[in-house]
């Protein structure tokens, strides 16, 4: 295994990086004695013939892929590499407007059309999931690749194996993000490229990513070649060390697995809150607590998990809470929600729910490289102009506005209304003006 081989490297480091392994000065806070550069011995991940050949083999027998890649950068390099290798300048991509910021990013990148599906919303405000029905409507003879998320957030799937036989009709490739269903192993072998984050949902440090690439219409040499622009020439050892060793967690812990959704089924049948809403998705092991029927918020929900259980969930926003489980967590963790969200349920009031979603998409006027001249506007004065920047809430990491949509009176207001919500911009914390196009 790759972490046992760096352990016992105890070469003089006459090499990057500059802490020369020396935990004898600088302690053993940080993995310092196994953080290398690509030596001899270690293989290049830019192209791997040793053992992160293996590497890449591992991730592929996980995964039943025609061809793995190990990624260092996160989802998000996997994201960029695809689509700059699937399209070129000018072509028509088809992406679900709940995608992640870097799908965004990576099609303005590549300077391609871009075409949105929007997903339906259920009576919480969540995101449903994407239907092959509307993915066949809004699929064009021109259409050269379709984009889109699943498992969501909250842990929505959509029918992958359909929407692809239809995308593939159509002669559409299909990439999908897959960053919160890395612990999905036997899902989504019909897309052509599916990107997966290991560390969202498995035992794996932050930025630990795989790509998996199936059947022969994805150019894997193509995809390669992208990843070597777009990702960092000095791969993290330490990273790939916890890739390896995320796979053999896999491969040799499958029973802990089955544990773990006996779990998950065990505290969704004995959490009962009578105010809040335990809602369940596709993907059982994300926990989302609707508050929106109570007199608290989200944001309360998640303070007083914080400040009186020492709880800290994913993710509040104002009507619910996002709890991520994994494979590792015990069952005292499950128990100890449990318990806390059946006695702050008993503490709360009823109230009616009114769903603030935005009604229609934004409108698409111009690409979002296609900027040209700005100016940063206060809010009222922005309806009707054209949006030069992103507005998110983050996480989850999706664009509530994209450059080059037009910003309505309906958007301003909600920005208006939703004060407690984290957006952000693409220059920072949440602006009283944006950036428009001219």
């Amino acid at each position: 295994m790759l972490f046992d081989k760096l352990k016992k490297l105890n070469s003089i480091p006459m090499h990057m990086p500059g802490h020369k392994r020396n935990t004898a000065l600088l302690g053993d806070k940080l993995p310092y004695d196994i953080d290398i550069t690509e030596i001899n011995g270690f293989d290049n991940l830019h192209s791997p013939e040793g053992i992160l050949k293996s590497l890449n083999d591992k991730i592929n027998s996980i995964y039943n892929a025609k061809e793995s890649f190990a990624l260092v950068n996160g989802s998000t390099v996997g994201i960029i590499a695809a689509v700059s290798a699937l399209v070129k300048q000018g072509d028509t991509v088809l992406v679900a407007r709940n995608c992640h910021k870097s799908v965004y990013n990576a099609v303005a990148l590549a300077k391609a059309n871009v075409n949105y599906i929007q997903p339906d919303f259920d009576k919480y405000g969540i995101a449903k999931a994407i239907s092959p029905e509307n993915v066949k409507n809004a699929l064009t003879s021109d259409t050269k690749l379709l984009i889109l998320t699943s498992p969501t957030y909250e842990g929505v799937e959509s029918d992958i194996d359909k929407i692809c036989e239809i995308a593939h009709n159509n002669n559409t490739l299909v990439l999908l993000d897959a960053a919160h269903g890395a612990h999905l192993f036997d899902s989504y072998h019909s897309a052509d490229i599916v990107i997966r984050s290991l560390h969202k949902s498995l035992p794996a440090l932050t930025q630990c990513a795989v790509a998996n690439i199936y059947g022969d219409r994805a150019d894997a040499k193509a995809f390669a070649v992208m990843l070597s622009v777009f990702e960092t020439s000095s791969p993290s050892y330490v990273l790939l060390a916890s890739i390896d060793e995320c796979c053999d967690f896999i491969l040799n812990n499958k029973s802990l697995f089955d544990e773990y959704y006996e779990r998950l089924n065990r505290f969704y049948s004995e959490t009962r809150p009578e105010k809040l809403r335990l809602l369940r998705f596709d993907d059982s092991g994300k926990l989302v607590v609707f508050t929106g029927c109570t007199d608290i918020l989200g944001f309360k929900l998640a303070d007083i998990l914080r400040n009186e259980y020492n709880i800290e969930v994913e993710w509040a926003n104002k009507d619910y809470i996002l709890c991520v489980t994994s494979v590792c967590d015990t069952q005292k963790t499950f128990d100890s929600f449990s318990k806390a969200i059946t006695e702050i349920d008993s503490e709360l009031n009823n109230k009616d729910f009114t769903l603030n979603i935005i009604s229609e998409l934004p409108k698409k006027v111009r690409e979002a490289y296609e900027t040209g001249e700005t100016e940063s506007y206060n809010l009222i004065d922005c309806i009707g102009k054209v949006s030069a920047e992103y507005i998110w809430a983050y996480p989850p990491g999706i664009p509530l506005i994209v450059p080059g949509e037009e910003l309505s009176r309906e958007i301003i207001e909600f920005f208006k209304s939703d004060t407690e919500t984290s957006f952000c911009s693409t220059f920072g914390e949440f602006p009283e003006k944006i950036r428009c196009q001219h």
